[in-house]
């Protein structure tokens, strides 16, 4: 720290030199150079001498010359170029006999150099900084040992004057940066008083810096104002070695400001020696402005801006308290609103806020003082139970639902909500089934949701092994899915589909099927609903396509004309998916015309609102590919979606089938259903049909068609092949038709 002024010093002036001698211009060093050039030539009695210097990875310059002229500085260099820490001397005693030099400018043309000495100068660690060379016209047999021996002196006094240089230049980057302001710094001397003071820390303090030299470092840092009054002053005048008993080299301090307001300061420190004095230099970065704006930040961040309530993060963290801190009861529940999502899609998003901010209110009403409830994110709402008897968790988590299910009004709409809940508790660390963390009792608790959710909704439902035994298994069945799919397990069988105005089989829905090594054939519902949730399925919705479209293309006409494969799509294969490509290459791949193919779509597929989506399936349609809606009439907006999408044909759910001949309300639904498909010119086909009265009453009513265990089970590839062969033959003796005539 050579630009620490002594205690001696009148004033803390830091903007003059701190060095003597430092801060000289460049015109004084050429002055030093240029003197260390001639006396160099003088030494060696020659005509002509000058001084390189290279400054770190810069390009080496002459900074002084003797008898010459700065035209020839870029050949002198070359001269000195072998020059090294390894080869610090060179002599050429004639430059015309040696093939290095005699093609150099300086010894072929003007001057005509003939002798060369050099000297590498050597800096820090013995790192080449520059060369001091003599010349002469005449060569010459050596430079003799008494002029070598004076010139390498000569050289040394020209080292002494390049590290001079350094360090003046180090003094005055440290002065500048000092001064620049970013930062208040502070030096004290062996004995803990102030010696300098930058105007930074004078304006930090609002005291001048004359008066705070000589003062006791520590009374800038009154002792009321530290966290840890003793571990302050031990920082303050420790000496940097301490580091290794474990104090750190930056710690945090307090002072008062100019205006007598507490000021926060990160504080870091480093000890200069000089001579044989010694002391610190205290760098401080005034950060009360920096936690202020923390503080202000970590508050937004626990709190949900729509609600008011405490969101996610702030009831982990409140959560994770607890469980370290008691071994008490501790129990989370998880509300979540149920179709929440509708009232998005069909009354907006200022209305779903208007309904969170709703049910935050109702919920900070119902639940009771002992209980956090927070906001986990979307439609989820999360309340910690904390220092209650588990018994009167059901008594609450009822109150919970019935004051959601309260009606209210949204934007002039009457509605009643509906939620399901999850709960979790832990009731004893040292059981079988602990909850270690919190992450694992919101698992737990999200687990328990997904259940009741599963279940219907409207409920609670509280969390048991059997659950994670679930999760467990739906895991190990995504593994075998995919190992089943890459091993070729799957197969499409075939169900046809019968027109009942005249009998005859104009189409086929393709079914999945997994011949599983183990356990035989099973149907969709034993893995379909694992499969479409999974990233596996828009794969096997591709190989659906192409394998179903291959098979049609081979199918022979019946009643004169080509049967038409109808096959079902996964969501993500319409809003994740290029679904237009994909049916577009499996048309062309496998020659199938585009009006012999119809894709199915559900409920699912049609709320989750996707123009991208729509856009795919109209192009599809433009071309001539058919749309169905599947499983129509089960869901909340069905008729709304058959305006959004271009659909062809609907689809009855066999849930209403199979009940309408004995259910007044199923057979009306049924009614309503085609009537309304009529009006719209769709074509209605029924699912699940097992008997001719289900049969005739679909026929009466004005349904198009139907499928189901009366016509056929779904058949494999060959059997369906063998089974359409006997229409064609002759469709008047269908088994169906069959039967029908033996009934009748």
């Amino acid at each position: 720290m050579a630009l620490i002024p002594s205690p001696a010093d009148d004033a803390l002036d830091v903007s003059s030199s701190l060095v003597p001698g430092s801060a000289p211009d460049a015109h004084a060093w050429g002055d030093e150079f240029d003197d260390l050039a001639a006396l160099a030539a003088r030494v060696a009695d020659a005509p002509f001498a000058w001084v390189a210097l290279s400054d770190g990875e810069a390009r080496a310059r002459v900074v002084a010359r003797f008898g010459l002229d700065a035209s020839l500085d870029s050949a002198l260099l070359a001269l000195g170029a072998s020059l090294s820490s390894e080869v610090p001397r060179l002599t050429v005693p004639d430059a015309l006999d040696d093939a290095c030099f005699v093609n150099e400018s300086v010894v072929a043309g003007y001057p005509g150099i003939r002798f060369i000495h050099a000297q590498a100068l050597l800096g820090e660690h013995g790192r080449h900084v520059g060369t001091l060379a003599v010349a002469d016209r005449h060569p010459r047999d050596a430079a003799g040992r008494d002029t070598v021996q004076t010139l390498t002196r000569v050289a040394g006094l020209g080292e002494r004057l390049v590290e001079r240089q350094r360090l003046q230049r180090r003094n005055r980057i440290a002065t500048q940066i000092m001064q620049a302001g970013f930062s208040a710094m502070i030096v004290t001397d062996e004995h803990g008083q102030v010696t300098l003071a930058n105007r930074a820390a004078e304006l930090l303090f609002g005291i001048r810096g004359r008066r705070m030299r000589g003062m006791p470092v520590e009374l800038l840092f009154p002792t009321q104002l530290q966290n840890d009054a003793l571990a302050a002053h031990t920082w303050l005048h420790a000496e940097d070695g301490d580091a290794l008993l474990g104090r750190a080299p930056q710690v945090r301090l307090h002072a008062f400001g100019p205006n007598g307001d507490v000021r926060s300061l990160e504080a870091t420190r480093c000890t200069w020696r000089l001579g044989q004095g010694h002391g610190k230099a205290i760098i401080l970065r005034d950060i009360t402005d920096d936690l202020a704006q923390q503080a202000t930040l970590r508050q937004l961040a626990l709190y949900d801006a729509l609600t008011g309530l405490p969101n996610r993060t702030a009831l982990v963290e409140a959560l994770t308290a607890r469980l370290e801190a008691t071994d008490t009861p501790v129990a989370l529940a998880l509300l979540g609103l149920d179709n929440f999502k509708t009232i998005n899609d069909t009354l907006g998003h200022a209305a779903g806020d208007l309904v969170l901010q709703t049910t935050a209110a109702r919920l900070r009403m119902a639940l009771p003082s002992n209980a956090q409830v927070g906001r986990f994110g979307g439609d989820e709402f999360g309340v910690l139970f904390t220092d209650i008897d588990t018994v009167d968790l059901p008594a609450h988590l009822e109150r919970m639902l019935h004051s959601v299910n309260e009606p209210m009004e949204i934007s002039g709409t009457p509605m009643h909500l509906e939620a399901s809940v999850g709960l979790a508790v832990r009731e004893d660390l040292h059981s079988e089934d602990s909850l270690p963390n919190a992450s694992e009792l919101i698992a737990r608790a999200d687990l328990a949701l997904y259940k009741a959710k599963a279940r219907g909704g409207r409920q609670w439902c509280r969390y048991d092994l059997g659950m994670r035994r679930e999760v467990i298994d739906r895991r190990m069945l995504e593994v075998e899915l995919r190992r089943a799919f890459a091993r070729g397990e799957f197969e499409l069988h075939y169900q046809p589909q019968i027109d009942l105005t005249n009998g005859f089989t104009f189409g086929a829905e393709a079914l999945l099927r997994w011949r599983h090594p183990e356990r035989g054939l099973l149907s969709p519902a034993a893995f379909l609903d694992v499969l479409a949730g999974s990233a596996l399925a828009n794969d096997v919705g591709r190989w659906i396509i192409r394998q179903a479209c291959r098979d049609a293309a081979s199918w022979p006409e019946v009643g004169g004309r080509r049967i038409a494969i109808s096959i079902n799509l996964f969501p993500g294969q319409v809003h994740e998916t290029d679904l237009r490509h994909d049916v577009d290459e499996a048309l062309r791949d496998t020659g199938l015309p585009a009006e012999q193919l119809e894709l199915e779509i559900t409920e699912t597929i049609a709320l989750n609102p996707d123009d991208s989506a729509s856009r795919a399936l109209a192009a599809l349609r433009d071309r001539g590919v058919k749309l169905s809606f599947d499983d129509f009439g089960t869901g909340f907006a069905s008729l709304s979606m058959l305006q959004r999408f271009p659909i062809d044909r609907v689809k009855i759910d066999r849930s209403f089938v199979r009940d309408m001949l004995d259910n007044r309300g199923d057979a009306a639904i049924v009614r309503s259903i085609v009537l309304i498909s009529r009006n719209m010119e769709l074509h209605v086909t029924a699912e699940g049909v097992e008997n001719h009265a289900q049969a005739e009453l679909l026929r009466g009513i004005g349904c198009n068609a139907a499928q189901g265990f009366l016509y056929s089970p779904a058949l494999a590839p060959q059997a369906f092949e063998k089974w359409l062969a006997a229409q064609t033959s002759n469709p008047a003796n269908a088994p169906w038709l069959q039967r029908e005539r033996q009934d009748g």
